[in-house]
C-alpha cells in the first residue's frame, strides 16, 4: 500500500517541476527572439495575391473563324435541301392522310418524309465537329482567351436551331401520317 501512496506524490512533483520550467521559459529575454509583428514582405504578398491577373485579350485561334463558317455553311446548305423537299413531303403526307399502311399513297409519303430525315441528318453532321471544337475551346478558355468558346457556342446554337426546327416539321408530318 505504501507503493500506491508514493505514486500520486511523484506525479505532483513532476507536474510542479514542469510548471516551474514553463514559467521560467516565459521569463526569457525577448530581445533574442524575432518579433511576431507583420513584416513588409507579408503586406506585399497579401496585395499581390488579392489583385487578380488581367484577363488575356480575347483573340480567336488561327483558322477557327474559317472552320466555324464552313460548318455553319454546311448546315445551312443541308437546311436548304430540307426546305426544298418539305413542300413535296407535306403534299404527300396530306394525300396519304387516312390511308392504310402499305398503300401507294402511304409509301410515297413515307419516302418523302425519309428524304426530309436524310436532309436533317446532313444538317446534324456539323454538330459532331462543333462538339469537338467546343470541348477543345473550353479547355483553352481555362488558361486563356474564351473567344473561341464563345464563337463555337454561337455557331452551335445556330445549327441546333436549324436541326430542332427540322425535327419539329418531321415529327408533325409523321404524326399526320400515323393518323
Amino acid at each position: 500500500m505504501a507503493r500506491h501512496k508514493t505514486f500520486p506524490a511523484r506525479r505532483t512533483a513532476l507536474v510542479a517541476t514542469l510548471g516551474v520550467a514553463t514559467m521560467l521559459g516565459g521569463c526569457a529575454d525577448r530581445a533574442k527572439f524575432p518579433s511576431l509583428a507583420r513584416r513588409p514582405a507579408e503586406d506585399i504578398y497579401r496585395t499581390a495575391r488579392a489583385t487578380p491577373p488581367a484577363p488575356p485579350p480575347a483573340v480567336m485561334s488561327e483558322g477557327m473563324a474559317r472552320r466555324l463558317a464552313d460548318l455553319t455553311a454546311q448546315a445551312r446548305k443541308a437546311h436548304s435541301a430540307f426546305e426544298s423537299a418539305r413542300p413535296a413531303a407535306t403534299r404527300a403526307v396530306s394525300a396519304a392522310r387516312g390511308a392504310a399502311k402499305g398503300t401507294e399513297n402511304w409509301s410515297v409519303a413515307s419516302l418523302a418524309v425519309a428524304r426530309l430525315e436524310s436532309a436533317r441528318a446532313q444538317a446534324g453532321l456539323p454538330l459532331a465537329d462543333l462538339d469537338r471544337l467546343e470541348a477543345e475551346a473550353s479547355n483553352r478558355a481555362v488558361d486563356g482567351s474564351d473567344a473561341d468558346l464563345k464563337a463555337v457556342l454561337t455557331a452551335r446554337s445556330e445549327v441546333e436551331a436549324l436541326v430542332a426546327g427540322e425535327t419539329s416539321v418531321i415529327d408533325s408530318l409523321l404524326s399526320q401520317l400515323a393518323g
